[in-house]
């Protein structure tokens, strides 16, 4: 449904878009607003009775794509992403935001790593979660053994605060730290 709405809201776009170049047009006297072209168009289109059926379909058209682009604004909004956990005395929601802050907490205490973002998706169960880390590590801690210390960090953490199971986590190294000294060169 919602790349019919997009549709829609192109198509409507667009309309609009035509309508305000020639009323602009028309207020400037210019192009297609020149007073005798207009005239002209307008003497053209009631002696065409074709051409009213056709104004009226447009206009009927721009009718209904304007009551549902409305419909759709007045809609209420769909509740923050995140994933469901059923518990004994109810319902609990936990943003993937929250969840992205919780991964980070837990892969800053990691030894070796420096600059670290997060993304947290839900699976398709809504129940599990998979995220993704992007990180760049100071380049003296071997990578593989630092990944997965990392992995085994995260999904240990969010999967005891959270209650939520972490289906993966992929480790994306962006870069190595760049040394602060100078480099000296021998020749």
């Amino acid at each position: 449904m919602g790349a019919l709405n997009r549709l829609l809201l192109f198509a409507y776009s667009l309309l609009f878009l035509i309508i305000t170049a020639l009323g602009t047009s028309m207020a400037l006297n210019v192009g297609f607003g020149q007073e005798e072209v207009v005239g002209d168009w307008l003497d053209r289109f009631y002696r065409n009775p074709e051409a009213r059926w056709s104004i009226l379909a447009l206009s009927i058209l721009a009718l209904i794509f304007s009551l549902r682009l409305l419909w759709i604004s007045l809609q209420i909004r769909k509740e923050e992403p995140g994933v469901d956990r059923l518990t004994e005395f109810g319902h609990v929601r936990i943003s993937l935001e929250t969840l992205e802050s919780l991964a980070v907490k837990a892969a800053r205490k990691v030894q070796g790593i420096r600059d670290l973002s997060a993304r947290v998706r839900r699976e398709r169960d809504h129940t599990s979660i998979g995220i993704g880390l992007k990180l760049t590590v100071d380049g003296e801690t071997p990578i593989q053994a630092l990944s997965e210390q990392l992995q085994q960090s995260v999904k240990t953490y969010v999967e005891e605060i959270a209650g939520v199971d972490v289906s993966q986590i992929s480790v994306y190294i962006a870069d190595t730290v760049k040394s602060e000294r100078p480099r000296i060169r021998v020749e």
